[in-house]
């Protein structure tokens, strides 16, 4: 994230399961999170929908607060965290002075534990730099194999982010897809388009679920930004660096992606209502959840919004809520359309698709009411024989997988949503003709 490497200390303890737990409980009546007669599971009732949360960032125990004082202010206010476990190829307990710091995927699932107990969803951070992509990205899939929800990936131009190449995003993709072919990953990533210029976003794309641009109004409203967003084709308004600006400017730039966006707000502001605006904002853009940078810096004032406006419930156009699907590989839309009872033109216009034949594995589509089960489009094929799978081996490229099953590489495409053709990666799972 921006700003916060240059004041990173070093230190940190390591602890066992046993240990954690055990020292957390000990902590005294401020740490009453898990074992207390205060403590109960939220009911069904207050649980978010479909079991979604908005998120916090936290980047340092010893920077932001203990886990006993995040998880129980999570908790209050039914949110989940967003945890930093690594930076490149080092774990947090090289920075983090605090002894529950993350120095390895046991501690992660600690963490994860300790958290999911006291009703807090636990997902997970990291920076990749891409100098050593193999081991950043076993790093990452370690964190995801401990209980992380979710991995968001924060890249970055700056100094101490990314420095890799296209090739290296690729090679980080491949790998982590290799050992966690079904994580949840995130691209978080400066959404200012001048900066966007100098990332590998395709290569990062094609192995990501989502993205989350880091909308900071509050710190991106200087003249020197003013001007380059001039330069880059978005003039600031009259109203300045806004929420409604940001918003506006990362669904035009991130929109060719094809992933769903989710937006990552500012929590230093002394104004809670520009965080009304900016949910509505991404509700409106088509966000189901927000997420916030970061705890230590988050007044009570975003954290009482936060609370008060829950995530959003997909609806169908006549009102009544409908299914979600996640796009698998080989979807189109029109094969979902087909599963699902429903038109091609329906969901566009649900989901405010710009080109209906741009999907990404991972995406998830609302469902008009009528759809409110959703069919898997992979079962639908195999029940009628129509489609198979087949996993990439050592030396497949798309022509010779092609060729073995009597297809083109066009065809194949299409098929999987492939967003580049050239990309494969041994493990990955192909649809293919029957």
């Amino acid at each position: 994230m921006i700003n916060d490497t240059s004041s990173q200390q070093r230190g940190g303890g390591r602890l066992s399961r046993r240990g954690f737990l055990g020292s957390a409980l000990g902590l005294g009546a401020g740490a009453a999170f898990l074992k207390t007669s205060g403590w109960t599971r939220p009911s069904p009732a207050q649980a978010a929908p479909q079991g979604q949360r908005h998120l916090v960032w936290v980047w340092q125990f010893s920077t932001d607060a203990e886990p006993h004082l995040v998880g129980a202010r999570l908790r209050d206010n039914s949110l989940g965290i967003v945890l930093k476990t690594h930076d490149g190829v080092s774990w947090m307990s090289e920075y983090d002075s605090s002894r529950y710091a993350v120095s390895g995927g046991p501690q992660v699932g600690t963490l994860a534990k300790y958290f999911e107990d006291g009703g807090v969803p636990f997902h997970a951070w990291c920076v990749v730099k891409g100098g050593d992509p193999v081991t950043e990205a076993r790093m990452a899939a370690d964190v995801l194999a401990n209980g992380a929800r979710s991995l968001w990936l924060d890249i970055e131009p700056h100094a101490g982010f990314w420095h890799g190449s296209a090739q290296d995003a690729l090679r980080f993709g491949s790998e982590l897809r290799r050992l966690q072919p079904n994580g949840h990953v995130v691209l978080s990533l400066d959404p200012r388009p001048w900066l966007l210029a100098r990332l590998p976003l395709k290569e990062f794309a094609s192995f990501s679920n989502e993205v989350a641009p880091q909308n900071y109004w509050r710190t991106f409203d200087t003249p020197a930004n003013h001007t380059r967003y001039t330069e880059s084709g978005f003039p600031v308004g009259p109203g300045g660096m806004t929420p409604e600006f940001l918003l506006d400017v990362t669904r035009r730039t991130l929109s060719g992606l094809g992933l769903p966006i989710t937006q990552v707000g500012q929590g230093a502001t002394p104004d809670p209502e520009e965080w009304r605006r900016f949910i509505d904002g991404a509700y409106n853009g088509g966000g189901n959840i927000v997420s916030v940078w970061r705890f230590g810096v988050t007044n009570a004032g975003v954290f009482d919004v936060l609370r008060s406006i829950p995530p959003r419930v997909p609806v169908s156009p006549a009102g009544v809520p409908g299914g979600v699907y996640k796009v698998q590989p080989g979807d189109t839309l029109g094969s979902i359309a087909r599963a699902n009872g429903t038109t091609v033109d329906e969901l566009t216009a649900l989901n405010g698709l710009a080109d209906p034949n741009l999907l990404s594995v991972g995406q998830e589509l609302r469902l008009p009411g009528n759809a409110a089960a959703p069919v898997s489009v992979q079962a639908a094929a195999a029940a009628t024989g129509a489609t198979k799978a087949y996993t990439v081996e050592d030396g497949d490229t798309l022509g010779s997988i092609a060729g073995r099953f009597g297809t083109d590489i066009d065809a194949l495409v299409r098929l999987n949503a492939l967003a580049d053709p050239d990309y494969l990666f041994v493990g990955q799972r192909l649809i293919v003709p029957a």
